[in-house]
């Protein structure tokens, strides 16, 4: 009997003219993918202009930050001791002068008797050598004082009243606030008044021309 089974073409391993094959159509997947994400890269690269810090560049950016910080700091510590030292020097000379004012605040009626004793010495023993001596220790005493910023104010009849200097205490006739008596003399400290002095002034009731001052200063009135 004849054979109608048809003939089979033989089957070829070998691709066919203008077919890819499965392994290179994959290799060339690979390499567009790769080509998108190099351009993809290359326009984020262009797009930033600040390229990434090396790590020494990092670690110097960081010390010189902290530097900085402290440098800060030191210069507000510097400030604050500069500012203690300021108020410790003024709570000293603070204290030196309480303590100064204290004291001469004590001795003012040694003054004040000085004053008043050499005010009653009668004329015929002020050539006496002990009489030059307790004008001398006074004279002594006083030129101690002014050494440490201690003075006396000045309130000699004739001249004007100053109300940061004097203490009105009487009222006479004669010029206007011009200084007629002095009761009690007024002292100062370091250019702070401590104790006014207390004076008499003119109540302008009488002509300048006609008015005439003491000599001598006179006790101041006892209150009663």
């Amino acid at each position: 009997m004849p054979d109608n089974t048809t003939p089979q073409t033989p089957q070829s391993d070998e691709p066919l003219p203008g077919a890819k094959s499965p392994a290179g159509a994959g290799a060339s997947q690979d390499d567009a993918t790769q080509s998108a994400q190099t351009s993809d890269t290359g326009q984020s690269d262009n797009g930033n202009a600040t390229s990434p810090l090396s790590a020494p560049e990092t670690t110097l950016l960081a010390m010189q930050k902290e530097l900085d910080e402290m440098t800060e700091m030191a210069k507000r510590a510097v400030a604050d001791l500069q500012n203690f030292k300021r108020r410790t020097d003024e709570e000293k000379s603070g204290l030196i002068v309480f303590a100064n004012l204290t004291f001469l605040q004590a001795i003012f009626p040694v003054i004040d008797n000085f004053q008043r004793a050499f005010q009653h010495i009668p004329q015929e023993l002020t050539e006496k050598e002990w009489i030059k001596g307790i004008f001398a220790i006074e004279k002594q005493f006083m030129d101690t004082l002014k050494t440490l910023g201690f003075e006396e104010i000045g309130c000699e009849p004739g001249t004007p009243f100053d109300a940061n200097f004097h203490e009105v205490v009487m009222q006479a006739p004669g010029e206007k606030d011009m200084i007629l008596e002095c009761f009690e003399k007024g002292y100062q400290f370091k250019d702070k008044v401590i104790r006014p002095a207390k004076i008499k002034v003119g109540d302008g009731s009488v002509n300048p021309s006609n008015s005439t001052f003491p000599t001598q200063n006179t006790a101041p009135p006892t209150n009663a």
